[in-house]
C-alpha cells in the first residue's frame, strides 16, 4: 500500500515532529525529549500512565496503535526498564516511523503487526496498561466499540491494571458512549473515569476524550491529578456525574 507518510516540523519547538499519514495528523514527537508530550490527549494519558505503581517504576505496557510511538517513547523514558508490545497494522507506517525516529537502545519494545482485534487473544503477558488509540486517518475500526474487545483489553490486564482509550468523537458523544457502553458490558464492574476539554464532554465540540477503566479500582487521586494538571481547560467524569453526562437522569 502506497501511503504519503510525512514527519512536519513543529512550530512551536525546534525538536518537535508531527506524523501526517495522507494529510492526516497521527502523532506528534519531541525527538529530544520523549517526556514532552504536545497533543492534549496524550497529556492527559501521561498523567494516567505516571499514576500507576510507584513513581518511576518499570511498567509493563501495552499499546493498541503505535503511530509514531509518542506514548511508548514516553513510558521509555520516564519508566526506565519498563517491557512494553505495540501492537499496529501498518507496517508501512512503523517502519517510517523507526527509521525517522529512532528509539534509544535500551528501550524494550516489542513490535506486532497485526490486526489489534486478532493479536490481543495472542498476547500471554499481563499488563499494568494497555493503551488503546486505534485509527485510520480519523476513523477507528467498528470493533473498538464491542464488548468482545473491550473484554480482551480488560482480560490482559495484571491485578491494579488500567485500560486508557483515546476516543476522537464528534459533538454529541456518540463515539464516547458507544465506547463506554463497550467497557461497561464487558465488565459492569470496572470503574471509569473520562477526562477531557469541558466544551468536548458536554457534547457540543469535537474532541478527544481519555477513558480510564479500572477493573480493581483506579488509582488513589487520579481525578483530582488529572483536574490540577490539565491540559487546560479540564474536566473529569467519575462516578454518577459521568452516568448523568453519559445518559442523563434515570
Amino acid at each position: 500500500m502506497n501511503r504519503r507518510i510525512e514527519f512536519e516540523a513543529d512550530v512551536f519547538s525546534s525538536n518537535g515532529l508531527t506524523l501526517l499519514v495522507d494529510g492526516t495528523a497521527q502523532s506528534h514527537v519531541d525527538a529530544v525529549d520523549p517526556t514532552r508530550l504536545f497533543f492534549e490527549y496524550t497529556r492527559r494519558v501521561g498523567h494516567v500512565l505516571d499514576a500507576l505503581g510507584a513513581p518511576g517504576a518499570p511498567l509493563r505496557a501495552a499499546h493498541l496503535g503505535g503511530g509514531a510511538l509518542t506514548l511508548a517513547r514516553y513510558v521509555a523514558a520516564t519508566r526506565p526498564g519498563s517491557a512494553q508490545v505495540v501492537v499496529d497494522i501498518d507496517r508501512e507506517v512503523l517502519e517510517a516511523v523507526l527509521v525517522r525516529l529512532p528509539l534509544p537502545g535500551d528501550a524494550d519494545i516489542e513490535f506486532v503487526v497485526g490486526d489489534a482485534a486478532s493479536v490481543i487473544d495472542t498476547l500471554t503477558a499481563s499488563f499494568d496498561v494497555v493503551i488503546v488509540d486505534l485509527y485510520r486517518r480519523l476513523q477507528p475500526p467498528a470493533f473498538v466499540e464491542t464488548a468482545a474487545f473491550m473484554g480482551g483489553c480488560l482480560r490482559l490486564l495484571a491485578p491494579r491494571g488500567a485500560l486508557v482509550v483515546n476516543v476522537a468523537d464528534a459533538a454529541g458523544l456518540v463515539r464516547l458512549r458507544g465506547q463506554t457502553r463497550a467497557i461497561s458490558r464487558s465488565d459492569p464492574g470496572a470503574q471509569l473515569l473520562v477526562a477531557g476539554d469541558p466544551s468536548m464532554l458536554s457534547g457540543a465540540e469535537e474532541g478527544n476524550a481519555v477513558v480510564v477503566a479500572a477493573p480493581d479500582g483506579l488509582p488513589d487521586g487520579l481525578g483530582e491529578r488529572l483536574l490540577a494538571l490539565g491540559p487546560h481547560p479540564t474536566e473529569v467524569l467519575e462516578g454518577d456525574r459521568l452516568d448523568f453526562v453519559l445518559w442523563g437522569a434515570c
